[in-house]
């Protein structure tokens, strides 16, 4: 998924729904180029999370949450296009 190339929830729940199964909580990153990756340490072994532009935690739990799907959504769509990492994740307490 691509925040950049018009962005849907439904093709985040995609991703969402793409993840290990067996893995409880996520790492959701946002690269600088909009891209939005799943586990990406799980991709790309010994990646440091911090060279990401964004990065949040999810559980499992949001796929049956869509106020969480929403959240979520948002909070990338803002991290995105915010050029610093002071983003508040409040809404995002109840899917972590």
């Amino acid at each position: 998924m691509n925040l950049f190339y018009d962005p849907s929830i439904n093709e985040l729940r995609q991703l969402v729904d793409s993840a290990e199964k067996s893995v409880n909580v996520h790492n959701v990153v946002v690269d600088f180029d909009g891209e939005v990756i799943i586990d990406p340490e799980m991709k790309y072994k010994g990646i440091d999370l911090n060279r990401f532009k964004f990065r949040t935690q999810i559980s499992q739990a949001i796929k049956g949450n869509a106020r969480s799907m929403r959240a979520l959504f948002e909070t990338l769509l803002e991290a995105y296009h915010r050029n610093n990492h002071a983003i508040e994740l409040h809404r995002l307490r109840n899917a972590a």
